[in-house]
């Protein structure tokens, strides 16, 4: 309650409306502060005075009162029209009035009060300038001679406020002039003060002055200053090295006459000045020409500079991104030249896996039909050797099958949907086909996920289906659970197997990459390298931990957000031991 009283005394809320910047305007409105603070207590003495000595006289006393009313109005009211003018000179005029008053009735000419003059001719100047204080100053002047003529011819002036005695007359000078030399010397030390906080904050603007040249010389970009038409009144050292202009060359021309060429783009430089038209700031990229004709690509940030509502300058800074922009050409080209090898590439696997398949398909029926022509006449010997071709080309096919998958693998984007990824594990399991002597457990973190079904699918069933074929247990156990990070789920899926020694963990993810004989195994040792390719375009990882004789724990991490480039923040978090 005391704060918001004082805030509202002492005008806080009008105080910090004003400009920082402006500290003549703040000095001002202190003074203004200090002198009606004052006059509240000479007004305060002047009623009691007239109340005690003006016997009847009710007109004077009624009017004191009214000036002091006026007074404690015009104090408030600033922070209502936020006029600094208004204020100011109605306390100078609300000032004179109450000593032109009471000038009637303490001897006129005579009265010891003249010597306030000298202080509301120095509040007239400091708070209304030279203008304001010559005025008053005349308005003095015409104030004395009046009285003086009062005095002369008229019977107007009366002692009434201080007596006819010379002892009271003498003691009213007295105290007067004392009281007028105090307030003059007061308003004299707050000149001071405000000069000095002036001169101090002149010199710390010329400090950063100093310090902003210095940047504005020596930085390597470009700096202009135009005017409102967008002709050159400043550059700096950074343009002239940058295009090659010399200040003499520039200042009193608009740049874009000088640095504007061929391929400049109209369209983007018609875009820079709609949004110029409209008062606010704009950055664009553009081509420009230096002085010897070559081009430069230029980020380019212009400011418009507007005062008190009306455009006065506008500043651009700018910048040479050449290096990136030649750099952004040869990765459209890479992408492009890219792009057109993975069609290339799809096509060749594509058309080779085809054209493969039609004679493994021919040797196939080949080796049927010799079969059926020497049905059971053929040579022990020879069965074994046709079963040995239909084998290897059961094989051949599945690995061109595999071959065409690993090209496909996590090449298109699918549609990203909320699911339950147990749902998911249990329908690998499913789909495996797997026999009684194979138990699925699954841990108590398995996620809801919001991410490609099918690729998430994917994955676990060639882990499960891995860690099921190649199983040498007689129950086989299977073990998925996940654990929940800050930008990844992490998935793992455990298995009772034979394990895998170290020196194979990272060969399993190669394609075609089998620790068995085919012979043993039937494996086109595609699966992983899916599996891996899937995960890593994802922005995850897959990582392996697994000894002989203790089964193996694949790893993987998964992303919650679709957003790839998530390397360095998943080798933060997830290390494999």
């Amino acid at each position: 309650m005391f704060k918001k009283l004082s805030d509202l005394f002492s005008l806080k809320s009008f105080y910090n409306t004003l400009n920082d910047n402006d500290l003549v305007s703040k000095q001002r409105f202190r003074l203004f502060k200090i002198t009606t603070a004052f006059s509240f207590i000479v007004f305060l003495a002047f009623v009691y005075q007239a109340a005690m000595v003006l016997d009847g006289r009710h007109f004077t006393l009624g009017l004191i009162v009214i000036l002091f009313l006026l007074l404690f109005i015009n104090y408030f009211a600033i922070s209502k029209h936020q006029n600094q003018k208004i204020a100011y000179l109605s306390l100078v005029l609300i000032l004179f009035t109450l000593l032109h008053v009471v000038t009637y009735y303490q001897g006129g000419v005579r009265n010891s009060g003249m010597f306030y003059l000298a202080g509301i001719i120095l509040i007239a100047y400091m708070l209304l300038g030279n203008k304001g204080g010559k005025l008053m100053a005349a308005l003095s002047i015409v104030h004395i001679g009046f009285f003086f003529y009062a005095n002369r011819y008229t019977n107007w002036i009366s002692y009434d406020f201080i007596g006819d005695s010379d002892f009271l007359i003498d003691l009213d000078f007295l105290i007067t002039a004392t009281i007028s030399i105090l307030v003059v010397t007061a308003q004299s030390n707050y000149i001071e003060k405000s000069k000095n906080a002036i001169i101090q904050d002149i010199l710390e603007k010329k400090e950063e002055l100093k310090k902003l040249s210095l940047v504005a010389s020596k930085t390597n970009n470009g700096v202009v200053i135009t005017d409102q038409f967008g002709k050159a009144e400043y550059v700096n050292e950074g343009f002239e090295r940058l295009m090659g202009f010399s200040e003499s060359e520039v200042i009193g021309r608009k740049p874009a006459d000088l640095l504007h060429g061929e391929e400049t783009d109209q369209n983007e430089v018609d875009r820079i000045n709609k949004i110029l038209a409209k008062g606010e700031s704009v950055s664009a990229e553009l081509i420009k020409y230096r002085k010897n004709g070559s081009k430069i690509w230029i980020q380019e940030s212009i400011t418009p500079i507007i005062e008190n509502g009306k455009l006065e300058k506008y500043i651009y800074i700018e910048s040479d991104i050449t290096p990136r922009k030649d750099a952004e050409q040869r990765m459209n080209e890479y992408m492009i030249n890219l792009e057109r090898t993975n069609r290339e590439l799809d096509k060749f696997a594509y058309v080779v896996s085809h054209d493969l398949k039609a004679p493994l398909r021919a040797i196939g029926n080949l080796t049927g039909w010799i079969e059926e022509d020497l049905g059971d006449n053929a040579p022990e010997g020879v069965v074994a050797n046709f079963n040995i071709i239909k084998g290897r080309v059961i094989r051949m096919e599945a690995l061109i099958n595999g071959i065409l998958d690993y090209s496909k693998a996590a090449k298109k984007a699918g549609v990203e949907e909320t699911f339950d990824t147990r749902n998911v594990i249990h329908d690998a399991f499913d789909l495996i086909g797997a026999s009684n002597e194979c138990k699925l457990i699954l841990g108590e973190k398995l996620p809801i996920v919001h991410t490609e079904k099918t690729k998430l699918q994917q994955i676990f069933l060639n882990l499960i289906n891995n860690a099921i074929k190649f199983n040498d247990k007689k129950v086989k156990v299977v073990e998925v659970d996940a654990e929940e990070s800050k930008h990844f789920w992490h998935f793992y899926v455990k298995d009772n197997g034979p394990g895998i020694d170290k020196k194979f963990h990272e060969k399993i993810f190669v394609i075609f990459q089998t620790l068995n004989a085919r012979d043993e195994f039937e494996s086109t040792g595609i699966g992983l390298a899916i599996v891996k390719k899937i995960v890593e375009d994802q922005g995850g990882r897959i990582w392996v931990e697994s000894e002989p004789g203790n089964g193996s724990v694949f790893h993987f991490t998964w992303p919650k957000s679709p957003v790839r480039n998530f390397e360095d923040i998943s080798k933060a978090e997830f290390v494999p031991a």
